[in-house]
């Protein structure tokens, strides 16, 4: 299936999932992810979930990572429009947040962690598939920002759907995923 294809089908597929399905839909997702084992980390970059399009409830999953360990730092996304590229912004629980110009949630504060000091990324898609590609929005800011991280850091897709077979237009740019948690399964690519 090539990434236009997946992007419509799985955009469909998740706009009809109800509000109670989305909820024991995350549930899932949190237990599988809290199974896994992951190690310890102090720096995470997260993505703001929004609700709108029914993305899968990151928040919960950063409300673990912080039990775990309280002085952990959650980053979440910065786009800079004019060259594509993102930064990852320090977010404290008391930060604003504003919608940028996609309609995209994020931290109003600029203090950036270097791409190479984050742990952890938990990567928004709409599809992923066996190999580890993914299927986001279609602007590549993910991508740009992935090739910056260490070798060790964790890139984690959280996904309603179980992965397709594979993605016929999978380019040299693309970054797979080391991981992608559904809430039928954890997924290690």
């Amino acid at each position: 299936m090539l990434k236009q294809e997946a992007r419509k089908l799985f955009k469909q597929k998740r706009d009809a999932i109800t509000a109670s399905e989305k909820m024991k839909r995350d549930d899932l997702i949190l237990i599988q992810f809290q199974s896994a084992g992951f190690p310890f980390v102090s720096n995470v970059l997260s993505f703001y979930s929004i609700d709108e399009r029914n993305e899968v409830n990151s928040f919960l999953i950063t409300a673990y990572l912080h039990f775990k360990n309280p002085s952990l730092q959650v980053a979440y996304p910065k786009m800079n429009i004019a060259d594509t590229t993102m930064n990852a912004v320090f977010s404290p629980p008391d930060s604003a947040f504003a919608e940028n110009e996609f309609g995209i949630t994020e931290p109003e504060g600029n203090e950036i962690i270097a791409a190479n000091e984050i742990e952890m990324v938990l990567v928004p898609l709409l599809a992923i598939d066996k190999k580890g590609h993914r299927v986001g929005y279609g602007k590549g800011y993910y991508d740009r920002f992935l090739k910056e991280c260490s070798d060790d850091c964790l890139k984690i897709g959280l996904s309603y759907f179980e992965p397709l077979d594979s993605l016929d237009d999978v380019s040299d740019f693309d970054i797979p995923l080391d991981f992608c948690i559904t809430p039928e399964k954890i997924y290690v690519f």
